[in-house]
């Protein structure tokens, strides 16, 4: 009954440190990041895997390997600048207008056609925008400062 009980406690608490090692910390906690280019690391997930690695060292090597294969070691690229109007020289940029059906509009529709006209890859995650409807190109940063609170 002892072995039985030893083999019990080996199979379950190896398979228990195996799945929680094959999906890296990245994976779990942003799974939206998935297939995402390369760019800087987040360190809050490179952490958590070295932490992995420590303790075990090849469920930690399979986490490393799971986030960089994933993509989701790496920040996403709102998060380091790449996104919206945050420095003066943008205001500058010249803004062109893209009409969608109305029929067609929707968050994925609009990430689709933004990403095809500035030639970066946009993803709308729910609650991190905002929308207003406008009626010419000309009240963007009029609109876009009443939206931030500056008058």
């Amino acid at each position: 009954m002892l072995k039985t009980s030893r083999r019990r406690f080996l199979f379950y608490g190896i398979n228990s440190v195996l799945t929680c090692s094959l999906t890296g910390c990245g994976t779990i906690l942003y799974p939206e990041r998935r297939g995402q280019p390369s760019g800087p690391l987040d360190w809050k997930i490179v952490g958590l895997d070295s932490i992995g690695l420590l303790f075990f060292f090849i469920p930690g090597v399979i986490a490393f390997a799971v986030d960089f294969i994933n993509g989701t070691i790496y920040l996403p690229t709102y998060e380091y600048g790449e996104y919206g109007m945050t420095d003066q020289n943008n205001r500058d940029a010249k803004l062109r207008s893209v009409s969608i059906p109305p029929n067609r509009i929707s968050p994925a529709e609009i990430s689709d056609v933004v990403s095809k006209h500035s030639g970066r890859k946009v993803i709308l995650l729910p609650g991190e925008y905002e929308t207003q409807p406008i009626k010419s190109i000309d009240e963007f940063w009029s609109v876009e400062r009443e939206m931030n609170g500056q008058s």
